[in-house]
């Protein structure tokens, strides 16, 4: 078996992989001019010929408020007639390695099977709130302030200013591209049916925006929303006040909020609104030191030490003394006894805030606190994530 980069010329054959996997459409042309193939990743038997193929998005995502780089997983396939012989087994891996090198600090993906990834070092990310309900439920919120829609051609700044905002209060939020913004929201919506609204404040401050989908299926109309971002939840309510002129046009609406948002607390009466809340995928930690040197640690914890384990990246596989001041730093200290010991799993879930430390001790086995105190224990708090990008 060889694991390597993929060839412009093999990215056809990747893409035929993908679509056995998961029916992906395509048309026969060769790779385009971005080079994808600078992030795809194959597994070869001896005579060249493709196995498994893998892509590593490269994306720049939030972590605690700052960007880092960030390996959005997808494509993973193998061929039927190569499956369960362990070529996958051994292509993640490499393709871990490959983002560990590139610089990333983080990881995520959508798995088909989180057993299967969770042996990767993958864990479940943060949970997301999904919505769906009659357009009913918005009559007793009242409209404030006014809502301008945005038009293909238009200035992007409103919108990327308001996003920006939002992303730095939500791990794993990804950077876009003026390509991204141009892609998603430069359609026309009245061949589409993809139209984007920005809300301003009563002081014409532009404060949320998003981007609906007006859907119909037999004789019933509704509404998804396909983005959005917003300041805080007076922004929220103040599109929710919005939603309310668009009765007439649809008998139900679709979204998701993340975990930080109480949808209960948004309506004057709740009593009709259900709420299923999900997995946002899986994350994982690619740079241990790197994401515990960036990790906002309180100053009073003083520093600590953390055992890690990573039985697919080597480079993780170490004690770390964690010291903390007014800048964090991070030193190997393999010979320690640690203060706490946990697997790249569970390091996965508290650095990034899917769960705190008490209720990572609480429900996981792969925790072990070894000195507990006070500080330690308040130093892994709970931040929402939000991962809406597909890859």
């Amino acid at each position: 078996m060889k694991l390597r980069k993929i060839t412009p010329d093999e990215f056809i054959t990747m893409q035929n992989n993908m679509n056995i996997a998961f029916r992906f459409e395509r048309t026969e042309t060769p790779v385009d001019s971005n080079n994808e193939s600078d992030f795809c990743y194959g597994a070869y038997t001896d005579d060249g010929i493709m196995t498994s193929s893998v892509i590593a998005n490269p994306y720049k995502c939030c972590y605690w408020g700052q960007d880092v780089g960030m390996c959005g997983v997808g494509g993973v396939a193998t061929f039927p007639e190569y499956r369960r012989e362990g070529h996958m087994r051994h292509l993640l891996p490499f393709v871990l390695k490959a983002a560990y090198d590139r610089g990333d600090v983080l990881s995520s993906l959508f798995p088909f099977s989180h057993p299967f990834y969770r042996k990767f070092g993958f864990e479940c990310g943060h949970p997301v709130q999904y919505m769906d309900f009659g357009m009913e439920a918005f009559k007793d919120i009242p409209y404030v302030g006014s809502v301008k829609q945005f038009l293909p051609g238009g200035d992007f700044s409103e919108i990327k200013a308001i996003y920006a905002r939002f992303q730095k209060k939500h791990n794993f939020l990804c950077q876009r591209s003026d390509a991204y913004w141009q892609h998603r929201f430069g359609k026309d919506p009245y061949v589409t049916h993809h139209h984007t609204y920005i809300w301003y404040d009563e002081n014409a401050q532009a404060r949320a925006y998003c981007l609906l989908d007006h859907l119909q299926s037999d004789d019933s109309k509704s509404y998804s929303v396909l983005d959005w971002a917003f300041d805080d939840v007076s922004a929220l309510r103040g599109l929710f006040g919005f939603f309310r002129l668009l009765t007439p046009s649809a008998e139900r609406m679709s979204f998701k909020l993340p975990a930080d948002v109480n949808p209960f607390s948004l309506f004057p009466e709740p009593y009709d609104i259900s709420v299923s809340t999900k997995n946002c995928g899986m994350v994982r930690i690619i740079n241990a030191a790197e994401a515990l040197r960036l990790h906002p640690w309180p100053a009073a914890l003083g520093g600590f030490s953390v055992r890690v384990h990573d039985s697919n990246l080597a480079d993780n596989d170490h004690t770390y003394r964690v010291s903390c001041s007014s800048e964090a730093h991070v030193t190997l200290d393999d010979d320690s006894q640690p203060d706490l010991e946990v697997s790249i799993q569970a390091l996965s879930v508290l650095l990034t805030g899917v769960m705190d430390l008490p209720a990572a001790i609480a429900n996981r086995a792969d925790v072990q606190l070894h000195r507990p105190s006070d500080a330690l224990l308040a130093a892994f708090p709970a931040n929402a994530g939000f991962l809406v990008e597909n890859f």
